[in-house]
């Protein structure tokens, strides 16, 4: 008797170890919606988990020597199961649920004497968080008046941002005024009598609700006898062609005169921008709704103007000045605001550190030529 339980023991061991031997070797297909959870698992099997990436694909690899020993079960399991060879497993999904939860995949496998069912727990793994990563210089706003910051100059990349939302989360000192979110800028709005340095912390969420890290925009508040440099934030009509073309001229009013100067030009968030030395930006897109800032000058004053490139179709003015009122309804009690842009996808490198280049370094990159 003796004997026999020690051999019992054994073999529970035995079955143990061989579960655990099961190991998968992933490599990457796209994703799907829950079904059921396919049967009930077996006492003796090993339960996986697996995660299929966003939009990607994914493989069960049984560890050699252990083999799929029935394809024709795994394959009548449906999704997210697209294919079946002996040593391996292929899954897929069209699309991405956020809902999709658990699906189990019974997998018989044998190594040629020894046989079991193992349940794999398949999920899908969603995108990743949006990168928020705004032009660092401080931009110069006189005490009590506004400032519009471009959506394009908040560095913003995303796998899944066709309906993003901005979202202000506060002031830095609170003293300093108030700032929140419109579908094409960040606004602040300066406190009378204040100067100094202020933070803007703002935040993406994708098409998910997944939010992107908080990021800081910066903003120097000066004193308005200064004779400011007020830079003008406008629509202008984008032709069928996808090109537009600027008179940078009408991007500022120069309260203390003097002559406007065009210190350069931000990049576009889709299309490229030349900044003539005749005063004129000339942009060519793909013909969706576009965004670049216009860096400004005259009588030692600076200020900062911006161009949204509106196509038919959009919803937005063609022409005119960007308003720049507190969102209202819904918007107002979330602070969230959907985004008229939509944010380009991540590039394949990820640059940490910003600056005043980072346009600079975006336009290559748009142009091949990094």
């Amino acid at each position: 008797m003796r004997r026999l339980i020690r051999r019992g023991a054994t073999m529970l061991a035995l079955s143990a170890a061989l579960a655990a031997g099961l190991g998968i070797a992933t490599v990457g297909v796209p994703a799907i919606a829950a079904g059921d959870a396919g049967g009930a698992v077996p006492p003796q099997a090993a339960a996986t988990d697996i995660a299929i990436p966003y939009l990607g694909t994914e493989e069960i690899k049984p560890a050699p020597p252990w083999r799929v020993a029935d394809c024709a079960a795994v394959l009548a399991q449906g999704a997210p199961v697209v294919g079946c060879e002996p040593d391996r497993i292929a899954l897929a999904a069209p699309d991405f649920d956020p809902d999709a939860g658990v699906r189990q995949v019974q997998v018989p496998l044998t190594d040629g004497t020894v046989s079991m069912t193992v349940a794999y727990r398949v999920t899908l793994a969603p995108p990743a968080a949006p990168l928020l990563r705004p032009v660092q210089a401080a931009r110069p706003v006189a005490s009590g008046s506004l400032l519009r910051v471009p959506i394009a100059d908040l560095g913003i990349s995303c796998t899944a941002c066709t309906a993003a939302s901005l979202e202000v989360l506060g002031v830095e000192p609170s003293a300093a005024g108030s700032a929140w979110a419109t579908p094409t800028h960040v606004v602040f709005r300066s406190a009378e009598g204040f100067t100094g340095p202020v933070e803007v912390h703002v935040r993406v969420a994708d098409d998910h609700g997944t939010p992107s890290a908080d990021a800081t925009v910066y903003a120097g508040v000066t004193d308005p006898s200064d004779r400011p440099l007020l830079g003008l934030d406008r629509f202008v009509p984008l032709s069928a062609d996808g090109t537009a073309e600027v008179d940078l001229a009408e991007l500022a009013i120069a309260l203390g005169g003097g002559d406007l100067v065009v210190v350069g030009c931000g990049a576009a968030m889709h299309g490229q921008v030349a900044c003539d030395a005749d005063g004129r930006a000339r942009y060519t897109g793909v013909g969706q709704v576009d965004q670049f800032s216009v860096q400004l000058a005259a009588d030692g004053a600076q200020a900062t103007a911006s161009v949204t490139l509106v196509p038919d179709g959009t919803g937005l003015p063609a022409t005119g000045l960007v308003p720049a009122a507190p969102p209202v309804g819904e918007a107002a009690e979330t602070g969230r605001v959907r985004l008229a842009l939509v944010p380009p996808v991540p590039v394949d490198h990820d640059d940490a550190v910003t600056g005043i280049f980072t346009p600079f370094v975006a336009a290559l990159d748009r142009v091949g030529a990094r």
